[in-house]
């Protein structure tokens, strides 16, 4: 958006100044409400010109950025893989906002999240019909693929389900 304000003013370029990039960071854990155990909205306050996604600072540059994202993810093999937490960044000259949505004192992310999208987008998907069938968490633990490398278990967690 070109902004001019008389012939011998400036113009202000507002593409060169501000990025918005914004979609529901809370869509995935919505879905995952009386399912999974509920995560914990953190925030963090940072000066510098950090990103909590590395793209942005080559691809967008400016001084004003609002972004948020659902949990970042991929498929890989035909299972999801994590790869980042849901959050809201707001970027103002070089001070930076982060909520991001987590578990308490969890150490492995990637296996809440792995287990939530199975359970969301794998377990409950029907080849026959080419859609989704109702979600079933017991399901969702018959078919999760991966298992312990000596024990040749399933390697699912129940700590991160809801008793």
């Amino acid at each position: 958006m070109l902004m001019y304000l008389r012939k011998d003013w400036i113009y202000l370029d507002f593409k060169k100044y501000l990025y918005i990039d914004i979609s529901s960071p809370k869509k995935t854990l919505n879905k995952l409400r009386g399912v999974f155990k509920p995560l914990k909205c953190y925030f963090k306050f940072e000066k510098g010109s950090y990103s909590p996604h590395p793209v942005l600072w080559v691809s967008k540059p400016g001084f004003i950025h609002i972004v948020s994202h659902d949990v970042g993810w991929k498929d890989k093999w035909h299972t999801p893989r994590y790869e980042e937490p849901p959050y809201i960044w707001i970027h103002l000259f070089k001070y930076n906002w982060i909520w991001y949505w987590e578990l308490p004192n969890e150490k492995y992310m990637d296996d809440y999240w792995e287990q939530a999208l199975w359970y969301l987008y794998y377990a409950s998907y029907n080849k026959k019909k080419k859609g989704y069938d109702e979600l079933d968490i017991n399901k969702a633990r018959d078919t999760w693929p991966w298992v312990d490398y000596e024990t040749k278990q399933s390697n699912w967690n129940d700590k991160f389900l809801i008793k």
